[in-house]
């Protein structure tokens, strides 16, 4: 039987990623997206048992490939002295992952979530597994020169990476820290590549090009979300008069992913009072209610617009994210400046 690992066993984990980030040869960003990657599909495909996951390798490819979507048109700083160019992931050539994925963003008109429905997806997706696996796959554990197996055990089958026991686990308590580590070292990597001065000038906006939010079309959410919603705000449950805010429900803090389920139209209000907080019970509850009567609608109408829209990723984020608030024994929000300290049955309602 597998155990959860104790608390000394987390700290090792803990101590072996800084010694990936410290001792690890990173010539190109690969090792980055794939740590980024393994670690979301942790929160969207595992558990809290401890036990071992198996990931198929086209859902690592996928995940991997929609890390550099945002980074396939050109940055463009706008200032003098100046070139707008697509950004250098390596020491040299174009990485090798560039070149399928400019041919789906150019089909689909950089809209991700159109790129499934291209005929030319699966052997795009092909090339990216095969690069994945030929490349990131097997010199992300290598430290001080010497293979550590401390993630899952190389060489992989080609169809599939398998998480150790332990890591899945270890990957969703600590999800936050292996985002805000592994985004830190993937801007530096960028910016101190030499190839990149000539793009990227003094401007620091890199991160949001990176990584940030597609926020451009929140005005287009919140049209769809206005009648879903009978123009009442999400929260509170009064009218919305004026301009409503578009509010991600499992804060953007903790899963900065945009996904079409995890939208709702709330009072500036009620949003900044909210803040960086999951949502009491009663929220979560109609939340729940909102996903049973509008997600397959609501999921439909806002991949249009770019929005991945899969139901049951987003189910598996909030439940993660409730999870992870009770070991914390977090506070929730509920209204105004009042907040209630979460309880184990709010599990029960996934």
């Amino acid at each position: 039987m597998t155990a959860v690992p104790t608390a000394q066993e987390q700290i090792a984990f803990i101590l072996k990623l800084q010694r990936l980030f410290s001792e690890g040869e990173f010539s190109a960003t690969y090792k980055f997206a794939l740590l980024l990657a393994l670690a979301e599909l942790a929160v969207e495909y595992g558990d809290d048992s401890g036990a071992a996951l198996s990931l198929p390798m086209a859902k690592v490819g996928e995940k991997f490939a929609e890390l550099y979507w945002r980074q396939v048109p050109p940055y463009s700083s706008g200032l003098a002295d100046t070139v707008g160019e697509t950004l250098h992931q390596n020491k040299g050539s174009v990485v090798a992952i560039m070149r399928p994925l400019r041919q789906l963003h150019a089909l689909s008109h950089g809209q991700w979530s159109q790129v499934r429905a291209l005929s030319v997806w699966p052997a795009c997706l092909k090339a990216i597994c095969q690069t994945v696996h030929g490349m990131p796959l097997k010199h992300l554990q290598v430290l001080g020169g010497q293979l550590d197996p401390f993630l899952y055990t190389y060489p992989c089958p080609p169809d599939r990476v398998v998480l150790n026991a332990g890591v899945a686990f270890n990957l969703r308590r600590y999800q936050e820290l292996v985002q805000q580590l592994a985004k830190a070292g993937w801007l530096e990597h960028v910016r101190s590549n030499k190839l990149n001065r000539v793009i990227l000038g003094m401007r620091d906006d890199l991160e949001t090009f990176m990584f940030g939010s597609a926020r451009a079309d929140l005005s287009e959410v919140a049209k769809v979300l206005d009648p879903l919603q009978q123009q009442c705000c999400f929260y509170c449950q009064q009218p919305i008069k004026g301009k409503a805010q578009v509010d991600h429900f499992i804060p953007w803090s903790r899963y900065p992913r945009d996904t079409a389920h995890n939208f709702v139209l709330a009072h500036a209000a009620c949003n900044r009072s909210k803040r960086d907080m999951l949502a009491a019970k009663s929220h979560l509850e109609r939340w729940l209610a909102h996903l049973s009567r509008h997600g397959d609608e609501q999921g439909v109408l806002l991949a249009q617009f770019g929005f991945v829209s899969d139901q049951r990723c987003s189910l598996s984020v909030a439940e993660w994210a409730y999870r992870g608030g009770v070991q914390a024994q977090a506070f929730v929000w509920n209204c105004g400046g009042e907040v209630e300290q979460i309880e184990h049955a709010y599990l029960s309602l996934f």
